[in-house]
């Protein structure tokens, strides 16, 4: 290896050393609508909403108050890496939500691979056909993300369907997420079955987000009674919340309800994951430490 090479690769590494952990991204929301019965054309009015949350009380784990109770909408914040980092990886500030993906735990995917994770589950009434998100009736949940606060390459950033804490099986957890990476993102739809290990791709879009928009709106939706399954679309939305055209609906849907009656919506962030490197990464750096190694030994003599 040439002695300049030998040197950025000592500097490579020295840098690499110094830089300490890298920082995720935390996943800013701005808004997130519950809605149930009736059909997309009501919801797209704003009717039939079940939960609107503008995250502007300052408590993350307390929401408005469901229409159909009146009762207060309350949280839970799964995933924390502990019990004191709590107010750290969820806060509301200046009308929005912070879920930092840097204060969660490790944990695996229905295929076994492991990242960080941190999930915000809105708690709705599973024993009351009425009461929650229910097979029996139509429902739609959209959560809306700040595009100032783009995942990095390797995060994600969505919106879940899940069966987890329901039913004695956890084989429905339908996913509508941002994924990051060097061009902007992706737009991923997929649904993962915890029972049978599997990670299913059902579709995927590049994020373009037109001229003024603020926000990227990811929907999931179950839009007939009865049916076990669940579509997902995405749309666009200027900084006063205005949709800018129409919904982008992925042609596959999810197959849920197995088993189990009802389902719970999820925010959920993960955090970087981190590349491998290259055989040729690990030559560099391996010739920049040895070159230190030398040094020090020469200069200890």
């Amino acid at each position: 290896m040439p002695p300049h090479t030998q040197r950025l690769a000592a500097l490579a590494l020295c840098a690499g050393l110094a830089a300490g952990p890298v920082t995720a991204t935390v996943l800013t929301a701005e808004q997130l609508n519950v809605y149930r019965d009736g059909s997309s054309a009501d919801w797209l009015l704003g009717n039939n909403r079940l939960l609107g949350d503008a995250f502007d009380n300052g408590n993350p784990l307390v929401g408005p108050a469901f229409s159909s109770t009146g009762t207060a909408a309350t949280y839970n914040l799964l995933g924390a890496a502990s019990a004191g980092v709590v107010s750290l990886a969820a806060r509301e500030q200046n009308g929005q939500l912070l879920l930092d993906p840097n204060f969660g735990s490790v944990s695996p995917n229905a295929a076994g691979a492991s990242g960080t994770s941190l999930r915000l589950r809105l708690l709705t009434n599973i024993s009351n056909a009425g009461g929650g998100l229910n097979i029996g009736q139509t429902f739609a949940a959209t959560l809306r993300l700040s595009l100032s606060a783009a995942p990095d390459p390797g995060q994600t950033f969505g919106l879940r369907l899940t069966d987890g804490g329901i039913a004695t099986s956890n084989n429905d957890v339908v996913e509508l997420f941002w994924s990051g990476n060097a061009s902007g993102g992706n737009i991923v739809f997929r649904k993962q079955d915890f029972d049978l290990g599997l990670v299913s791709g059902l579709g995927s879009a590049a994020v373009a987000a037109p001229a003024h928009a603020a926000m990227l709106v990811l929907s999931l939706a179950h839009n007939e009674v009865d049916s076990n399954l669940i579509s997902g679309s995405y749309n666009y939305a200027d900084s006063n919340g205005q949709l800018l055209g129409s919904f982008t609906t992925f042609g596959n849907r999810a197959v849920a309800f197995q088993g189990e009656s009802h389902t719970r919506v999820e925010l959920r962030a993960t955090g970087l994951t981190a590349p491998v490197p290259e055989p040729g990464t690990w030559a560099l750096m391996g010739a920049g430490l040895a070159l230190l190694l030398g040094r020090r030994a020469r200069r200890a003599t």
